[in-house]
Protein backbone atom coordinates (compact mmCIF):
# COMPACT_ATOMS: atom_id res chain seq x y z
CA UNK A 1 0.00 0.00 0.00
CA UNK A 2 3.08 2.53 0.79
CA UNK A 3 4.02 1.84 -3.02
CA UNK A 4 0.14 3.49 -3.98
CA UNK A 5 0.77 6.19 -1.79
CA UNK A 6 4.24 6.70 -3.10
CA UNK A 7 3.39 6.57 -6.75
CA UNK A 8 0.05 9.12 -6.32
CA UNK A 9 2.17 11.48 -4.62
CA UNK A 10 4.51 11.81 -7.15
CA UNK A 11 2.11 13.35 -10.16
CA UNK A 12 1.00 15.49 -7.47
CA UNK A 13 4.39 16.96 -6.70
CA UNK A 14 5.78 16.47 -10.23
CA UNK A 15 2.36 18.68 -11.00
CA UNK A 16 3.55 21.61 -8.13
CA UNK A 17 7.34 21.29 -9.59
CA UNK A 18 5.75 21.80 -13.34
CA UNK A 19 3.50 25.04 -12.27
CA UNK A 20 6.39 26.69 -10.29
CA UNK A 21 9.34 25.76 -13.25
CA UNK A 22 6.61 27.19 -16.48
CA UNK A 23 6.02 29.93 -13.57
CA UNK A 24 9.73 31.11 -13.58
CA UNK A 25 9.96 30.34 -17.24
CA UNK A 26 7.22 32.50 -17.75
CA UNK A 27 5.33 29.90 -20.17
CA UNK A 28 2.24 29.45 -18.10
CA UNK A 29 0.74 27.13 -20.64
CA UNK A 30 3.39 24.14 -20.24
CA UNK A 31 1.73 23.64 -16.77
CA UNK A 32 -1.75 23.52 -18.55
CA UNK A 33 -0.28 21.32 -21.23
CA UNK A 34 1.20 18.89 -19.28
CA UNK A 35 -1.16 18.21 -16.84
CA UNK A 36 -3.78 17.54 -19.98
CA UNK A 37 -1.10 15.87 -21.82
CA UNK A 38 0.34 13.08 -18.89
CA UNK A 39 -2.71 11.26 -18.61
CA UNK A 40 -2.33 10.35 -22.23
CA UNK A 41 0.94 10.20 -22.73
CA UNK A 42 1.15 7.16 -20.41
CA UNK A 43 -1.92 5.52 -21.42
CA UNK A 44 -0.21 5.75 -25.03
CA UNK A 45 3.28 4.75 -23.70
CA UNK A 46 5.06 8.07 -25.13
CA UNK A 47 8.59 8.18 -24.57
CA UNK A 48 10.18 11.07 -22.62
CA UNK A 49 11.07 13.38 -25.61
CA UNK A 50 7.55 12.41 -26.90
CA UNK A 51 5.56 13.99 -23.88
CA UNK A 52 8.22 16.92 -23.85
CA UNK A 53 7.86 17.55 -27.49
CA UNK A 54 3.99 18.01 -27.34
CA UNK A 55 4.30 20.00 -24.10
CA UNK A 56 6.43 22.95 -25.60
CA UNK A 57 4.46 22.25 -28.89
CA UNK A 58 1.39 23.62 -27.52
CA UNK A 59 3.60 26.41 -25.60
CA UNK A 60 4.99 27.64 -28.86
CA UNK A 61 1.59 27.61 -30.90
CA UNK A 62 -0.21 29.24 -28.45
CA UNK A 63 2.73 31.82 -28.45
CA UNK A 64 2.78 32.34 -31.78
CA UNK A 65 -1.08 32.77 -31.74
CA UNK A 66 -0.94 35.26 -28.93
CA UNK A 67 1.70 37.21 -30.75
CA UNK A 68 -0.04 37.75 -33.68
CA UNK A 69 -2.65 39.45 -32.22
CA UNK A 70 -1.02 41.73 -29.94
CA UNK A 71 1.12 42.57 -33.15
CA UNK A 72 -2.49 42.87 -34.39
CA UNK A 73 -3.56 45.62 -31.92
CA UNK A 74 -0.49 47.28 -31.32
CA UNK A 75 -0.60 48.22 -34.80
CA UNK A 76 -4.22 49.43 -34.52
CA UNK A 77 -5.87 48.07 -37.11
CA UNK A 78 -9.84 48.91 -36.75
CA UNK A 79 -10.88 45.46 -37.60
CA UNK A 80 -9.03 42.25 -38.46
CA UNK A 81 -10.07 41.59 -42.47
CA UNK A 82 -9.14 38.16 -44.70
CA UNK A 83 -9.79 38.32 -48.38
CA UNK A 84 -12.76 35.76 -47.29
CA UNK A 85 -14.47 39.22 -45.55
CA UNK A 86 -13.39 41.26 -49.18
CA UNK A 87 -16.36 42.71 -50.96
CA UNK A 88 -15.03 42.45 -54.46
CA UNK A 89 -18.24 43.79 -56.21
CA UNK A 90 -18.12 46.86 -55.10
CA UNK A 91 -14.54 47.17 -56.11
CA UNK A 92 -14.90 46.79 -60.07
CA UNK A 93 -11.37 48.37 -60.86
CA UNK A 94 -9.91 44.54 -59.38
CA UNK A 95 -9.52 41.87 -62.30
CA UNK A 96 -12.23 39.52 -62.99
CA UNK A 97 -9.20 36.45 -62.13
CA UNK A 98 -9.49 38.06 -58.69
CA UNK A 99 -12.96 38.23 -57.86
CA UNK A 100 -13.16 34.56 -59.53
CA UNK A 101 -10.45 32.71 -58.03
CA UNK A 102 -10.72 30.54 -55.09
CA UNK A 103 -7.16 29.92 -55.29
CA UNK A 104 -3.94 32.37 -54.18
CA UNK A 105 -2.48 33.02 -57.45
CA UNK A 106 -0.50 36.02 -57.90
CA UNK A 107 -2.38 39.14 -59.63
CA UNK A 108 -1.76 39.78 -63.48
CA UNK A 109 1.14 41.59 -63.81
CA UNK A 110 1.04 45.52 -63.63
CA UNK A 111 1.97 45.67 -67.71
CA UNK A 112 -0.50 43.63 -68.51
CA UNK A 113 -3.46 45.64 -66.35
CA UNK A 114 -1.75 48.67 -68.45
CA UNK A 115 -1.66 47.07 -71.92
CA UNK A 116 -5.43 45.99 -71.54
CA UNK A 117 -6.34 49.71 -69.91
CA UNK A 118 -5.40 51.79 -72.64
CA UNK A 119 -6.60 48.52 -75.42
CA UNK A 120 -10.08 49.91 -73.77
CA UNK A 121 -9.91 53.21 -73.65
Amino acid sequence: MATTKNTAAKPTEAVKQITYLASALKAPRISEAATRLADQARDAGWTHEDYLAAVLEREVSARNASGAQLRIRAAGFAAIKTLEDFDFDAQPAISRHWRTSTSMRSPPSATRSRRSHREHS
